[in-house]
C-alpha cells in the first residue's frame, strides 16, 4: 500500500513538471513570436512563390527562412535568388521542420489539397494560394480539418487585404449609397501566347474560371453580407477542353432587410482568356455607386458617386497607392500588394485566430461553390468533382 502511495505521488509530480515544462515552452514560443519575425516556409519554388517572397522581404514582421522544391537544386537556386537560408529537396521535410512557424503553399492548384492537408495535420498555420482546392467538397474537407486540429488556415485571396477593400466594406456597412442592387465586373487577359503545356489548359485546374473567376466571385459576399447564395447561371466558350470566355450571373437571396429593400442581389461578370479587359468593378446601390478602377484585384483607386437625380451625381475619389517598390520587376503585376496579406496573417496569428477576418473559411467555401457551378455549366464535369456535383455543392456551402 505504501509503495502504491509513493508511486502515485511520483506520478503526480512528474505530471506537474511536464505540464509546467510544456507551458513554459509554449509561453517561450509565444514570446519569441511576439518579439521576432514570423518564420515562413515556402512550399514550391515557382513564379508566384517568387513574388510572395519578394513582398515578404518588405515586411519586417515576416521572414522567409526556408524553401522546398521537388529537387534540391531547384530549391537552392530559388534560395540563392531570394536570400533564404534553408532549403529542402522535398515538401515533407519543410512542413515538419520545427523552425517554420507558418507554411505558404504556392504549387499549381492541382496539388493544393494534398499539401495543405499535410501541413494542417502537422499543426502548421497554412496559407494556400487560391483556389484552396479544385472543388468545394475538398475545400470543405480542409476547413473541417483545420477546425478539428485547431490550426490557422487561409486561402490566399490577397485582394481582400488591400486598404481599398477595407474602405469598401465601410461604405457598404454605412449604407451611404443605399443597399447594393447589383455588382458588375470583368477580368480577362490574353492567353494567345500560352503554349499547349501551360497550366491554363490542365483538365482540372485549367480554364479562365479556375484561374481568375474567384477574384470577382468574392464580391458577392462583400456586396450582400447577410444574403444567401441562391442561383448561378453561366454560359461561355471552350478552348482546348477548358472554359475560355464566360458570362455569369449569381443571385443572392437578401432575406430580411433593415432598410426594407428585399430584392435579390445580383452579381454579374465576364471572364475571358481572349482579350485584355479593363478589369473594373461597379457596385450599384439605390442611392449611388462605387467604381473600382482596374486592375480591381490590385485595388488602388476608388470612386464613390452619390446620386443627385437621374444623370446627376457628386463624387469622391479615394486613392490607395501601392507601397514603394524597390524591385520594379515582378512575375505578376501588382504583386507588391502581397505585403498586406502577409501582415494580416501575422496579426491574426499573434491574436490566436484560426482564420483571417478579411476572407473567412465560409467565404472560401462559397466562392468555391460558385466557381464549381460555373465550370460545370460551361464545360461539364471535371474529373475532380467526384463527390459533390452541380447545384448540390451550393447546399453544402449553405449548410
Amino acid at each position: 500500500r505504501h509503495l502504491s502511495i509513493v508511486l502515485l505521488v511520483f506520478s503526480m509530480t512528474i505530471s506537474r513538471l511536464s505540464t509546467r515544462l510544456f507551458s513554459s515552452t509554449a509561453q517561450s514560443a509565444l514570446a519569441r513570436n511576439a518579439n521576432s519575425p514570423l518564420r515562413w516556409g515556402i512550399l514550391s519554388a515557382g513564379r508566384i512563390s517568387s513574388d510572395y517572397v519578394k513582398a515578404m522581404h518588405l515586411v519586417p514582421e515576416a521572414e522567409p527562412i526556408a524553401v522546398a522544391a521537388r529537387s534540391a537544386s531547384k530549391a537552392q537556386e530559388f534560395a540563392d535568388s531570394h536570400n533564404i537560408p534553408k532549403t529542402f529537396g522535398n515538401y515533407h521535410d519543410l512542413i515538419r521542420n520545427p523552425d517554420v512557424d507558418v507554411v505558404y503553399i504556392g504549387t499549381i492548384a492541382d496539388h493544393h489539397y494534398e499539401w495543405t492537408r499535410e501541413s494542417i495535420l502537422a499543426g502548421k498555420p497554412t496559407v494556400v494560394e487560391k483556389p484552396m482546392t479544385l472543388c468545394a467538397d475538398d475545400t470543405k474537407e480542409l476547413i473541417n480539418l483545420a477546425k478539428e486540429k485547431n490550426v490557422f488556415l487561409m486561402e490566399g485571396m490577397w485582394t481582400r487585404c488591400f486598404p481599398a477593400m477595407q474602405k469598401l466594406r465601410q461604405i457598404i456597412a454605412s449604407n451611404e449609397i443605399g443597399p447594393i442592387v447589383y455588382v458588375q465586373g470583368d477580368f480577362g487577359y490574353s492567353m494567345a501566347n500560352n503554349g499547349p503545356e501551360d497550366r491554363i489548359w490542365l483538365p482540372d485546374s485549367g480554364g479562365v474560371t479556375m484561374d481568375i473567376g474567384m477574384y470577382i466571385a468574392q464580391f458577392g459576399r462583400l456586396a450582400f453580407p447577410d444574403g444567401k447564395l441562391k442561383d448561378v447561371f453561366a454560359a461561355g466558350t471552350v478552348k482546348n477542353g477548358v472554359d475560355h470566355s464566360v458570362m455569369a450571373t449569381v443571385t443572392y437571396e437578401r432575406g430580411d432587410s433593415r432598410d426594407g429593400f428585399g430584392e435579390d442581389g445580383l452579381l454579374q461578370f465576364a471572364l475571358t482568356g481572349a482579350a485584355n479587359t479593363e478589369e473594373r468593378m461597379v457596385l450599384q446601390g439605390t442611392k449611388g455607386r462605387v467604381v473600382i478602377n482596374g486592375p480591381f484585384h490590385v485595388p488602388q483607386k476608388m470612386k464613390v458617386m452619390y446620386d443627385q437625380g437621374r444623370g446627376e451625381s457628386t463624387e469622391q475619389i479615394f486613392d490607395f497607392p501601392l507601397p514603394d517598390d524597390p524591385y520594379g520587376a515582378w512575375n505578376n503585376p501588382g504583386s507588391i500588394g502581397f505585403v498586406h496579406q502577409i501582415r494580416e496573417v501575422g496579426t491574426a496569428l499573434s491574436r490566436g485566430k484560426k482564420e483571417c477576418d478579411s476572407f473567412t473559411w465560409n467565404e472560401s467555401l462559397e466562392v468555391a461553390t460558385v466557381v464549381d457551378e460555373i465550370v460545370r455549366q460551361v464545360r461539364g464535369e471535371r474529373p475532380i468533382l467526384r463527390k459533390v456535383n452541380g447545384m448540390e455543392a451550393m447546399e453544402v456551402a449553405s449548410s
